[in-house]
């Protein structure tokens, strides 16, 4: 009589966290400084410096439910820029600003519609075009805040009202302007952090974070109590009172690799497992299904369509287990896989315990066996589209 063991659904989330884990490439050219807004589990990249040096208007989604990458609507012609701020705001995407890679900055707003897939030309800013701005939403409001153009790195603060579609200006930052930080927002406050500062021929650092009261117009420096270091390029993403914070580059020119996570309610910073990859910068983050996602960026000279996931919470196994489930028989070492259809027709990677891949299997079917006899006594992962179990030999 055979006799199955049935692997926990819940084998141990630091077993499963311990690896990034690597997902289909970005299908558009490889390139750095794109931009990036989400709606639901469809998390929407685009825009960016290719590598052809050209800039591009071509957009692509994930959706973070299946790691399956689509197209979508690129920009309109001409509307080809890199450092441009992207953002959601009920159910739409938007983006804003940038440059074109050849010295020209766009003062142009559009607003994407996934449900007929077209871009919708918004207000235009009513100055002149900037680039690599921060920015955050509280309520209904848009604050865009510093950027840099042909004038230098700018303090200013605009406020798009997005309930009313009118442009505001505020009042400047304290400080002598912000460009490649980051924003974002909690509760009814924003927050800006890192970058440069048009001190010094803009190469001055912005080592603080700055708090903003939109009430009486005003910024407060709050670096006792989160201090983010000095870095410009750090890359941001958000789910509720989670941020998490990518890399950046160090005053000494560095790329980093770190990943943390805040507590929006404590400001507590965690460090995550660093990237196993080559380090890089200029990508494009997101999150979906309780992963932290990059994809996309520059490593050394080179630009990159490679996406990435590592899981910060054992939510993300529950996520899983709807799509991807195992059986396995001890006695003969074969594992019976049972597949959501949307997984149909793709492959099954066999790893390691150090994620080296030693097989490939195309699934064929929604329940499949394979043999684990040609391995090693041991602990190996099956990965189906970076969905991973647990098994053994």
């Amino acid at each position: 009589m055979r006799i199955f063991l049935i692997l926990s659904l819940f084998f141990a989330f630091e077993s499963q966290s311990q690896f990034w884990q690597q997902q289909p490439d970005f299908p558009g050219n490889p390139r750095d400084d794109g931009a990036q807004f989400s709606i639901g589990d469809l998390h929407f990249c685009g825009t960016g410096r290719g590598s052809d040096f050209g800039c591009t208007r071509d957009f692509f989604y994930y959706d973070s439910y299946t790691g399956t990458w689509y197209s979508a609507a690129p920009l309109p012609l001409w509307q080809e820029r890199q450092y441009a701020t992207a953002f959601s705001y009920q159910e739409k995407g938007y983006i804003i600003g940038g440059e074109n890679c050849n010295g020209n900055y766009f003062n142009t707003f559009w607003r994407y519609s996934p449900q007929t897939d077209t871009w919708e030309l918004m207000p235009e800013f009513p100055s002149e075009g900037r680039a690599g701005a921060q920015h955050f939403i509280i309520g209904t409001d848009l604050y865009w805040v510093g950027g840099r153009n042909a004038n230098g790195i700018l303090n200013e603060v605009w406020c798009f009202h997005l309930n009313n579609n009118q442009w505001e200006q505020k009042a400047d930052l304290p400080f002598n302007g912000i460009w490649r930080g980051i924003g974002f927002a909690y509760q009814t406050n924003g927050f800006i952090a890192g970058g440069r500062t048009n001190d010094a021929n803009q190469s001055g650092w912005n080592s603080d974070t700055w708090l903003y009261d939109p009430q009486n117009d005003s910024w407060t420096n709050i670096s006792v109590q989160l201090n983010l270091g000095t870095r410009m390029y750090l890359g941001r993403a958000q789910n509720d009172t989670l941020l998490f914070i990518w890399g950046g580059v160090d005053e000494n020119d560095n790329v980093l690799s770190s990943l943390e996570k805040i507590n929006l309610t404590t400001f507590q910073i965690e460090g995550l497992m660093p990237f196993s990859s080559n380090a890089r910068k200029g990508c494009m983050y997101f999150v979906g299904n309780d992963y932290f996602h990059l994809t996309t960026g520059i490593s050394a000279n080179d630009r990159l369509n490679e996406t990435w996931r590592i899981a910060f919470s054992p939510q993300a196994k529950l996520n899983e287990n709807n799509l991807f489930d195992i059986s396995q028989q001890l006695q003969d070492a074969t594992i019976l896989i049972k597949i959501n259809p949307v997984l149909v027709g793709r492959q099954l990677k066999i790893r390691d315990i150090h994620g080296r891949i030693l097989k490939t299997i195309q699934i064929v079917q929604t329940e499949q066996v394979i043999s684990l006899l040609e391995f090693n006594a041991g602990t190996y992962f099956l990965e189906i589209n970076g969905f991973s179990r647990k098994c053994l030999r």
